[in-house]
C-alpha cells in the first residue's frame, strides 16, 4: 500500500508542477470531497426533496382519513338531528292547512263567533300573501256583540288546532241594547296560513 501511495505521489510530481506538502494535502482533500459533494447535489438532495414531498402527502392523507373516521363516528348523531328537524317540520306543517281545508277552517271560525253570541256583519276573505313555504290567508271581519262574547271568541280562535292570528282589531264605543247588554262593534283581521312547501321566488326568477 505504501509503495502504491509512493507511486501516486511520484506521478503527481512528474505530471504536474511540484507542490509543497501542504498543497498536496489540500489537493488530496479536494479529490476526496469533490465526489461526495457531487453525490450530494446530484443524487441525495433531489431524493431528499422528493421524500419531504411524499411525507407531506402522507400527512395530508392521514388527516383526511382521521376526518373521515370522525364524520363516520358523528353520522348517527347527525342523522338523528336531521330526523328530529324533519319531525318538527311535519308537526308544524299539520298546523298549516292545505288549500282544500281553507274553506272549512273559515266556516269553523265563523261558527265559533256565532256560538259565542256574535253577529258577523261581514266576513270577507282577502287575497293570499305569499311567504317562504307558506301563504298568509287574511280574512277581514266586522262583528257585533257583548264584550265578553268577543273575548270568548278570540280565546277559542287561539285554541284552534290550526294557526290563526288576530290583527288590527279596533272597537267602537259600547252601546246598550234593548235587553240591557252593552254591545260593542269591532273590526279586524283574522289570518290563517296555508302550507305550500314552496320558497319565495328570487328576484332573478321574476325576470
Amino acid at each position: 500500500m505504501k509503495k502504491s501511495n509512493s507511486k501516486f505521489a511520484t506521478f503527481l510530481e512528474q505530471k504536474y508542477i511540484p507542490l509543497e506538502k501542504k498543497y498536496k494535502m489540500l489537493l488530496g482533500a479536494v479529490l476526496i470531497i469533490a465526489p461526495i459533494a457531487l453525490f450530494y447535489f446530484l443524487f441525495f438532495q433531489p431524493k431528499s426533496e422528493e421524500i419531504k414531498g411524499l411525507e407531506g402527502t402522507r400527512d395530508k392523507l392521514v388527516k383526511e382519513i382521521q376526518d373521515l373516521r370522525e364524520k363516520k363516528r358523528r353520522l348517527p348523531i347527525l342523522l338523528a338531528q336531521v330526523q328530529k328537524v324533519q319531525d318538527e317540520f311535519e308537526e308544524a306543517a299539520k298546523m298549516l292547512p292545505k288549500t282544500k281545508e281553507i274553506p272549512k277552517l273559515l266556516t269553523d271560525m265563523s261558527a265559533l263567533g256565532r256560538n259565542a253570541g256574535l253577529d258577523f256583519v261581514s266576513f270577507t276573505p282577502k287575497g293570499e300573501v305569499q311567504r317562504d313555504f307558506y301563504n298568509e290567508v287574511p280574512v277581514a271581519i266586522s262583528i257585533k256583540g257583548p264584550y265578553h262574547s268577543i273575548g270568548g271568541f278570540l280565546d277559542q280562535v287561539s285554541k284552534l288546532d290550526r294557526i290563526v292570528s288576530v290583527t288590527n282589531i279596533s272597537a267602537g264605543s259600547p252601546k246598550k241594547s234593548d235587553l240591557g247588554e252593552w254591545i260593542i262593534s269591532a273590526s279586524g283581521q283574522l289570518v290563517t296560513y296555508r302550507f305550500t312547501n314552496q320558497p319565495l321566488p328570487k328576484p332573478d326568477d321574476k325576470k
